[in-house]
């Protein structure tokens, strides 16, 4: 019997057989579209509601609804990395397109969904629920509870088996925007609902996604060659300078953290080529010519040939430890250094990845937006009640705000101290400074900078009023946690980089506000390369023009059209019948 137009079941169920046949082609979102047209007993304006969730998701995802397939997972993955606010869509506005998407789908019967707040919950898992905190337990175990319940499986039957499949219908019915995140957290809550006395419930495995370690364990390797390198980075960061084999120029602490990374990712290298980490006994072994080699060679085909600074680096730094530590002769030396020499030196110049990252502030409301931040956070700031996240908030808002006109390194953002490098004054013409002597700063410059007015204020309101009524007293530093510890470098920059991509919908780092100060420079002055220089800090002229040379030229090239455009306007006749008339009377 053929479905009329107004059967709504004989409409679904004849969409789900079209998809399940084995000679179809794959359902694409143009597929729901097509399947909405004849759902005569939907109301109009929900149809509309429903086509149109669907024609936002296809532009959001840039492709066409006919070349999307309708495969929930990966639509969930790809949705889960749209950021809201870059689109010009609010938090509320992005959750309705969701879950009218999916209505649409449900509506198509391309697909057979169900939602999981629909589902009643059986007598025995309201009996468990009812005996738990309602935040953690109640409402974190509420979507497993209801999909059980549906499927008749009570809470003492729930098991790894049971916590698998529920996870495969959250992937397979829903656009989660964190699968593997729900598991861990149900497994984690559940298992302490188990631990409660009188419940009879069976513990869970807790899974782990993290991806297996690319590089060899360090406790595997030889005791002697772990102490070897202690002593050397010990050396390396010149702890006694009495010492009369003393290093001339001790290490930054940020140097010797990455030396420890290169020694450990030379003799993961040098394990992959195939020698025993028990044959590793000191870093003399790490830094022979035929070790290096190895080293270099797998490392080189691991990054296909390309360009890699991490492994002109590290060659460059095994010949440095052959000549300072294991002090091999000088043929040795010059051997090694040849080595390095033939891997690849990437160009000057900012990498592809800032290249990008530049590119979202060619257009200016980009950049409004992330001047505009700080003051919607400290304004959310001052209406919430004191709380370790209202204290984050406002170290947010202070962290942009210096940021986007004292373009710092992370390490002095972190550090910085009330009266020691920030000096604020509360007086309407008073200037406030910020500076940082040489022996904190990379190249052991001092900086100084005057303070924007509005930054200033915040600051002032930030020690006396806000971080007080949080932490008990007034903070020395700016960057401190609930308790009044220090936070560390990569809480602070975890929280501007969240801050700015959440809020702001601008993908940035700390250190990346370095180069947008540079872009606003010269693209209001190209060629200042001097200006950029000092604001940034560098020592050498050549530094500042290799580094961002590339994108001045576009402004030249900007140029260069735009008088292009005027001579070209010149030469254009201003009349043309007046020019006609007058060749007629010649």
């Amino acid at each position: 019997m053929t479905p009329t137009p107004n059967d709504p079941t004989a409409i679904i169920k004849s969409g789900a057989r079209a998809a399940a046949r084995p000679d179809a082609a794959p359902a694409t979102l143009q597929a729901v579209l097509d399947a909405l047209e004849g759902r005569r007993d939907l109301a109009a304006n929900r149809l509309r509601d429903l086509r149109s969730a669907v024609t936002r998701v296809a532009k959001l995802l840039g492709a066409a609804p006919g070349h999307i397939p309708l495969e929930l997972p990966v639509l969930a993955a790809k949705l889960a990395a749209v950021n809201p606010v870059g689109a010009g869509l609010t938090a509320k506005t992005f959750s309705n397109i969701r879950s009218d998407f999916l209505a649409a789908v449900n509506a198509s019967g391309l697909k057979q969904l169900r939602s999981p707040g629909k589902d009643a919950l059986s007598p025995g898992w309201s009996r468990m629920l009812a005996k738990l905190p309602k935040r953690r337990g109640g409402i974190g175990l509420s979507r497993l509870a209801r999909h059980a319940s549906r499927e008749g499986v009570e809470p003492h039957q729930i098991d790894d088996v049971a916590l698998d499949r529920f996870i495969t219908a959250v992937r397979e019915s829903s656009l989660h925007r964190n699968p593997n995140h729900l598991h861990r957290t149900i497994a984690k809550i559940w298992n302490e609902a188990a631990r409660q006395p009188g419940l009879d419930l069976r513990q869970v495995t807790i899974p782990s996604f993290r991806p297996a370690a690319k590089r060899t364990n360090w406790e595997s390797l030889a005791s002697e060659f772990r102490q070897n390198v202690d002593d050397y980075l010990a050396w390396c960061s010149g702890s006694d300078v009495f010492n009369a084999d003393a290093r001339p120029r001790p290490l930054a602490a940020q140097t010797l953290k990455l030396r420890r990374i290169q020694i450990h990712a030379a003799v993961t290298a040098l394990v992959a080529a195939g020698i025993k980490p028990s044959e590793i006994k000191s870093l003399a072994d790490l830094v022979s010519p035929g070790a290096v080699k190895l080293i270099l060679r797998q490392r080189y085909n691991a990054a296909n040939g390309r360009e890699n600074s991490f492994n002109r680096g590290l060659a460059e730094a095994l010949a440095q430890i052959a000549r300072e530590w294991v002090k091999v002769d000088a043929d040795v030396v010059a051997e090694l250094k040849k080595l390095a020499g033939k891997m690849p030196m990437p160009q000057s110049g900012l990498t592809d990845k800032n290249k990008g990252f530049l590119r979202q502030f060619d257009d200016p409301a980009v950049l409004q937006r992330l001047h505009d931040l700080p003051d919607r956070l400290w304004a959310e700031v001052r209406r919430q009640a004191p709380h370790f996240r209202t204290l984050a908030k406002a170290q947010a808002a202070l962290a942009l705000s210096i940021l986007c006109y004292i373009p710092l390194r992370l390490q002095n953002l972190v550090s910085l101290t009330f009266d020691v490098h920030l000096f604020v004054r509360a007086e309407a013409n008073a200037i406030s400074s910020l500076e940082i002597p040489g022996s904190e700063v990379k190249n052991k410059t001092d900086m100084a900078f005057d303070i924007p007015h509005r930054t200033a204020k915040m600051l002032i309101e930030y020690r006396d009023r806000i971080a007080p009524k949080i932490i008990g007293h007034r903070p020395d530093r700016l960057f401190v946690k609930a308790d009044g510890s220090p936070k560390s470098q990569s809480a602070v920059a975890w929280l501007i980089k969240t801050c700015a991509r959440r809020r702001a919908g601008i993908v940035l780092t700390s250190h990346q506000f370095r180069h947008l100060s540079a872009k606003v420079l010269l693209d209001a002055e190209p060629g200042s390369f001097e200006t950029v220089r000092q604001l940034l800090g560098h020592k050498s002229l050549k530094t500042t023009v290799g580094a961002y040379a590339g994108i001045d030229s576009r402004r030249a090239a900007r140029h260069h059209q735009h008088l292009i455009e005027q001579a070209l306007a010149a030469r254009k006749p201003r009349h043309r019948f007046k020019a006609g008339r007058d060749n007629l009377e010649r």
